[in-house]
């Protein structure tokens, strides 16, 4: 789908309107630039043939509106939306850092962890989205986009229920409403759909970058893949890839289960466990070490093994009671405890993990008792010394308060 510069122009007078960022079937993404503001931004327009049809129209300004309301540090910001003359466009946030497709084919250090990691970001955003009651229906490496601090961010909420209703898998003109790889068994059957749907697609898409392969083949045509998602089990990811962690497999492979009711029901869940398994497998704080930011999701940085990182520096290490004497320093400190009390949210410019509203206090075993000081003979007489200092200036003022009245009094005389 190719856009057209003067429609979107006449539709957006406040923004100068850039060259086209990609396309697909859903739409085209286009680049625009706020004059006054100032600020870059993403145009998304759905296609004529799909804007032109009233249902489509009153889906889009219903999921719009609730988009906009959205507000989440792992959610592409939506700024403005038009529906008018049969045209459906969005304003977001433009994100520069490329998807997370482009990262995986890219090869720059995709390790487990990073995955993993990068998982539990998106997991941040969803889970966000899930407590707006918002579904997203087409979690794909592909929906994922990084800022240009590195902040991942979901993109794309709610597309496939404007295009195709909430319904049906399929739109009016047979195309697959999501992507193929990663549809959930409920979105090929027409069953209800729910948080962990988006489980689902979200399990599928960390399969997808630990092992390189999809958890099922898709070697022929789209309908023989749905087939496969709706009614067979996936290929067991430790059998893909031995290398990855028990633990980590585990939480994968039950965010795959063909039974809805058998997966996490939340994303925000999911993210736990994926973080916890994290935590097992490797070391406590490993999420930290990968430097990934997650943001506003405290469940999952609590179960990484730290409950909050430290704004400019690392962490201290633990000194337990008398170590100071002994000279012995713990190599792993416990994870810090949080209190909600405080209402400075965290830097995400400054910290690599952090949870907003949460100030990290000292656990008592990293506190130190400091020894008593040991008295000497020299301290108790410098005391002393000074003790008589004192008493001897009092009595100066003292004198000198009851005679100089008498000797104004000669001077008078």
């Amino acid at each position: 789908m190719s856009f057209d510069r003067e429609l979107l122009s006449s539709v957006l007078p406040a923004y100068d309107i850039g060259d086209e960022l990609g396309a697909g079937g859903w739409g085209v993404v286009v680049a625009g630039q706020h004059r006054q503001l100032d600020r870059r931004v993403a145009i998304k327009q759905l296609p004529s043939e799909l804007s032109a049809d009233p249902a489509v129209r009153r889906r889009f300004t219903a999921e719009a509106r609730v988009l906009a309301s959205l507000d989440h540090p792992h959610v592409v910001p939506v700024y403005d939306f038009v529906e008018r003359d049969g045209v459906c466009l969005l304003v977001m946030e433009l994100l520069p850092g490329g998807t997370l497709r482009s990262l995986a084919a890219g090869g720059a250090g995709l390790t487990d962890r990073k995955a993993v990691a990068l998982s539990l970001a998106c997991a941040s955003g969803l889970s966000a989205a899930h407590r707006r009651g918002i579904l997203h229906r087409d979690v794909k490496p592909e929906n994922m986009l990084f800022a240009a601090s590195g902040v991942l961010k979901v993109t794309d909420f709610g597309i496939a229920k404007v295009i195709g209703g909430a319904d049906t898998v399929m739109t009016r003109i047979g195309d697959v409403l999501g992507t193929p790889a990663y549809i959930a068994p409920e979105q090929v059957l027409g069953g209800e759909l729910s948080a962990a749907t988006d489980v689902y697609g979200l399990a599928t898409m960390l399969y997808e970058l630990l092992a390189g392969v999809f958890p099922f083949s898709h070697d022929g045509p789209a309908v023989a893949l749905l087939f496969k998602h709706a009614h067979e089990a996936p290929k067991p990811l430790r059998d893909v890839v031995p290398h990855v962690p028990d633990e980590v497999a585990e939480v994968v492979m039950r965010g795959l289960a063909t039974d809805p009711a058998q997966r996490f029901q939340t994303a925000e869940s999911f993210g736990a466990a994926l973080a916890q398994a994290g935590t097992e497998a490797w070391h406590p704080g490993w999420l930290w070490a990968e430097k990934v930011p997650i943001l506003d999701a405290e469940s999952i940085v609590n179960a990484a093994g730290y409950s909050a990182a430290p704004r400019r520096s690392v962490a201290p290490p633990t000194i337990l009671p008398g170590a100071m004497t002994r000279g012995a320093i713990p190599e792993s400190p416990p994870p810090a405890t949080v209190s909600s009390e405080t209402d400075e949210p965290a830097d995400s410019t400054q910290t690599l993990l952090s949870v907003p509203k949460a100030r990290v206090s000292i656990p008592p075993q990293a506190q130190v008792s400091i020894p008593p000081q040991v008295r000497d003979p020299a301290a108790g007489r410098r005391r002393i010394v000074v003790a008589a200092v004192v008493v001897a200036v009092i009595v100066i003022a003292i004198i000198a308060i009851l005679v100089l009245p008498g000797l104004f009094k000669v001077y008078h005389s």
